[in-house]
C-alpha cells in the first residue's frame, strides 16, 4: 500500500483525482491534499508519503520549486495541463505524468508504474528539468487537428477550423463548408494546442476569430459572434467570458 499527496489548486482536478484515488484504495491511500507549493512542501516534509501528484504551475511556485525545497523525497507523478510533447523533457526523473483532463485508464497505469519505479539515490538536477521543460514550451505548436472520420484519420489545418464546441465528452470540430468531425480532446487540452486566432467564449465553445464577419453588442454586455462559414453559424459570449473576448478582439 503507497501513501500519497495531492498537490494541485485546480479544484476540478483535485476532486478528479481523489476520486481516481478512491477507485485504487487496496493500492493508494490518500494523505492529504495542498493548493498551493508551501502547503505542499510543509505537508511532505512531515508526513513523507511514497509518492506525491505534482501540478507544474502553482499559485505561489512552479512544481518543480517545490521538488527542490524538500528534503524528503518521495517518488513524482506530475499533474499538467500541457500537451505530452512537453512533459517528456523531464518523464525520465519521475514516475508517471497526467496531462489533464485525466482520464481513469491512463491514471491506473500511472498508478501500476508505481511498483516498478526505480527510487532515485539522489535527487535530479530539479533547475535543469524547470529548463527542459519551459524550452518544450516554445517549441513550434502543431498547426493541424488530428480528427477521425470512419476507419480514417484527417488531419485538418487549424486555419480552416471556424469552432469547436463541447457536447458531453466529445468535442464537434467545425468548417466553414458545415462539415463537421468529432475529436476526442476536450477544450481545455485544445486551448494548449491552438494557435493565439482561437479564443475560448463560453465553457463550450472555442471559435476562430479569423472567421467573425459580424460582432454585436447582446444583453448585458455580452457579444453576439456571427461566423463566416456557409451557415453564418451565431454564438454568445458567457458571463464569465466576454471581458477577454473583448481583449482579444481590441474592442
Amino acid at each position: 500500500m503507497y501513501t500519497a499527496i495531492i498537490i494541485e489548486d485546480e479544484y476540478p482536478a483535485i476532486l478528479r483525482l481523489k476520486h481516481m484515488v478512491s477507485l485504487h484504495s487496496d493500492a493508494i491511500t490518500l494523505l492529504t491534499h495542498a493548493d498551493t507549493g508551501r502547503a505542499g512542501i510543509d505537508s511532505v516534509n512531515k508526513l513523507r508519503p511514497d509518492v506525491i501528484f505534482l501540478d507544474i504551475h502553482l499559485p505561489d511556485m512552479t512544481g518543480f520549486e517545490v521538488l527542490n525545497a524538500l528534503d524528503y523525497h518521495p517518488m513524482v507523478i506530475f499533474t499538467t495541463a500541457y500537451a505530452e510533447y512537453a512533459v517528456q523533457a523531464f518523464e525520465v526523473f519521475s514516475v508517471d505524468y497526467l496531462v489533464k483532463p485525466f482520464e481513469e485508464s491512463r491514471f491506473r497505469k500511472a498508478i501500476e508504474k508505481i511498483a516498478h519505479f526505480k527510487q532515485l539515490e539522489s535527487p535530479p538536477d530539479y533547475a535543469k528539468m524547470a529548463t527542459l521543460f519551459f524550452e518544450a514550451q516554445r517549441k513550434p505548436k502543431q498547426t493541424s487537428l488530428a480528427v477521425k472520420s470512419g476507419n480514417k484519420i484527417l488531419l485538418i489545418d487549424f486555419e480552416d477550423i471556424t469552432h469547436f464546441k463541447a457536447d458531453d465528452k466529445y468535442v464537434t470540430v467545425s468548417l466553414p463548408d458545415n462539415k463537421s468531425y468529432l475529436s476526442e480532446k476536450s477544450l481545455s487540452t485544445l486551448e494548449q494546442i491552438l494557435p493565439e486566432q482561437f479564443i475560448r467564449i463560453h465553457r463550450s465553445y472555442i471559435i476562430n476569430k479569423v472567421w467573425i464577419a459580424e460582432i454585436h453588442r447582446y444583453f448585458k454586455g455580452r457579444l453576439m459572434l456571427v461566423l463566416d462559414d456557409k451557415q453564418r453559424t451565431t454564438l454568445i459570449t458567457s458571463d464569465g467570458y466576454t471581458q477577454q473576448v473583448k481583449e482579444a478582439l481590441g474592442l
